[in-house]
């Protein structure tokens, strides 16, 4: 993508100095599973040598807010530079920043939920507490009694990894537990593959491509086959198969609390990586009793009134360490940054009045000009691999500000009926499928699911691929203007010289009158003609003025 755009400094000893960049993408924070920070952290320092990008990043930098600028039709940015000192983070020096596109990539899984209102004694609570997306690089597990909540993804990754050190105990609090999927196994096992794989498919690339076409079929048959709400016989055989592989597994006294008591598919399913085996690990105790207080070294468990099957008395178990594997607030998009658009609105007060986040195409919003979202509004996958629907919003967002960059474009915003429809449809598709079967964080209070797309990756990828450019109002710049007029002229040139070239054909007598009705073809042509060279006239006149 050519782009004649380039960073540069406005004003540079004014009062209103600052720097404009073409593009600003804000994200790509701490989020996750941040034990595993190593191996992205060496892949994306790889990624930034490869295009020589290092010169465009700002770490350390934290966007506190967005405001678009009607007369100069350009986003206002206010960042600070960050310092992390121990468990605190202070902020220092303000700037603020201009770009004619903003991008946003912060994601979904960025701010951790809040403290569970509950839990009681944090404040008297003697040992450490962690989150599983702000795991310190000096944490010490050897000889300590650890605590995990939580039994997602994340929790489901953490248990394993930490039974591997020399913790004198693991007890884990789940609330919820998971449909397990049964990993599939490496050929040739973990360690051999790990070796050999990237250098298989560093040599064969087209391997590479071959191994992730088939694991997307896959998953995309599973879609139909699972996911929607209408096909109980299909889905009643996965969950059966699940329950099997927990029952192989998973010792027997865990059996009745691993049972999920809802349908496969409505909370995000576990792909099982030895968890289940290492409950069977000495040190290693589960539980579903509610997580009721905390103090000293230990940690307080209830029993649920909804629930007769558990112990009637509190329990406590001891803990040096505290893990909280809570999730995120998924729902709740862009949340604190303040976005301001078109004459002040906010989006999150545009949201609040919609009845929860949404986007275009997960994408773009009316009234925010030139802003668009990675993984916004009901573009998360529940299914198969998130890159995939990441790699189809960026290819529809470069498509899109194409024309900005290359200056034919000023402004640029979804038409209103078209977010509005695209909504309607989103919510249509949403009730066809058990991601509404129950309450999770896909939904926001179990009422607007405003995370997961409810159709097939496939469906996602074709309609990026070809963009409905009309669902988009456009605002020409002179540049673009003078091209649209030009491209115009042009046109209505080469209809004069056909329309030379049929009459020519026509009055000499030649093979034209075999093929069309003259008196016909000559007033349509001569009426395209005059529409055109009107239009054309119209656009000139605009443009002179």
């Amino acid at each position: 993508m050519k782009s004649s755009a380039r960073i540069s400094t406005r004003d540079a000893y004014g009062e209103h100095s600052h720097v404009y960049y073409p593009i600003v993408i804000i994200g790509a924070g701490p989020s996750g599973i941040a034990m595993g920070c190593c191996d992205y952290v060496m892949y994306l320092n790889k990624v930034v040598e490869r295009f020589e990008i290092a010169d465009k990043i700002n770490l350390n930098t934290e966007v506190k807010s967005l405001k678009w600028k009607e007369e100069e039709e350009e986003w206002e940015i206010e960042i600070c530079d960050i310092s992390r000192e121990a468990k605190l983070i202070t902020h220092s020096r303000l700037e603020i920043i201009r770009a004619k596109v903003v991008i946003s990539g912060a994601g979904i899984f960025t701010n951790p939920n809040d403290w569970p209102e509950t839990v009681s004694g944090r404040n008297i609570f003697s040992g450490e507490i962690l989150h599983s997306a702000r795991w310190p690089r000096n944490v010490n597990l050897e000889g300590k009694d650890v605590v995990l909540v939580g039994s997602g993804c994340t929790a489901a990754q953490i248990a394993p990894a930490i039974l591997q050190t020399k913790v004198k105990s693991l007890t884990q609090i789940i609330r919820n537990p998971p449909w397990f999927v049964p990993r599939i196994e490496e050929p040739g096992g973990k360690e051999a593959y790990a070796k050999f794989a990237p250098m298989i498919y560093g040599s064969v690339p087209i391997l590479g491509f071959l191994v992730r076409f088939i694991i997307c079929c896959m998953s995309e048959l599973l879609w139909y086959a699972t996911f929607k709400r209408n096909n109980l016989k299909l889905r009643k055989i996965s969950e059966k198969s699940s329950l099997d592989h927990m029952r192989k597994l998973a010792p027997q006294k865990y059996h009745s609390m691993l049972t999920p008591q809802y349908s496969l598919g409505c909370k995000r399913r576990v792909f099982d990586n030895d968890w289940l085996q290492s409950m069977s690990d000495p040190r290693y105790t589960l539980t579903i009793q509610p997580w009721i207080g905390m103090g000293g070294n230990e940690v307080t468990v209830g029993s649920s009134e909804s629930n007769s099957n558990l112990a009637a008395l509190p329990s406590q178990y001891p803990a040096d360490i505290l893990i909280l594997a809570t999730g995120f607030k998924a729902s709740k998009f862009l949340h604190p940054l303040s976005v301001m658009g078109s004459q002040g609105v906010s989006l999150q007060h545009v949201w609040k009045e919609r009845g929860g986040p949404q986007a275009y195409m997960g994408t773009g919003i009316d009234q925010f000009p030139n802003f668009f979202m990675i993984m916004g509004p009901n573009t998360f996958v529940g299914h198969t691999s998130v890159i995939m629907s990441i790699e189809n919003n960026v290819q529809y967002v470069l498509k899109m500000i194409a024309p900005i960059l290359q200056g034919y474009v000023s402004c640029l915003e979804p038409k209103p009926e078209a977010v509005e429809k695209w909504v309607q449809d989103i919510r249509r598709d949403m009730q066809e499928t058990v991601f509404d079967a129950c309450q999770s964080w896909y939904n926001d209070s179990g009422a607007w699911n405003s995370v997961i797309y409810p159709r097939s990756q496939l469906d996602f990828y074709l309609r990026c691929r070809s963009p409905k450019f009309n669902d988009w109002i456009r605002k020409l710049s002179v540049q673009g203007q003078r091209r649209q007029t030009r491209q115009q002229m042009i046109n209505m040139t080469m209809i004069m010289s056909i329309i030379i070239a049929i009459c020519y054909g026509v009055w000499s007598d030649r093979s034209f009158e075999v093929l069309v009705d003259r008196k016909l073809l000559l007033r349509k042509t001569v009426l395209t003609t005059i529409d055109s060279t009107i239009a054309a006239m119209q656009e000139a006149r605009q443009w002179f003025s």
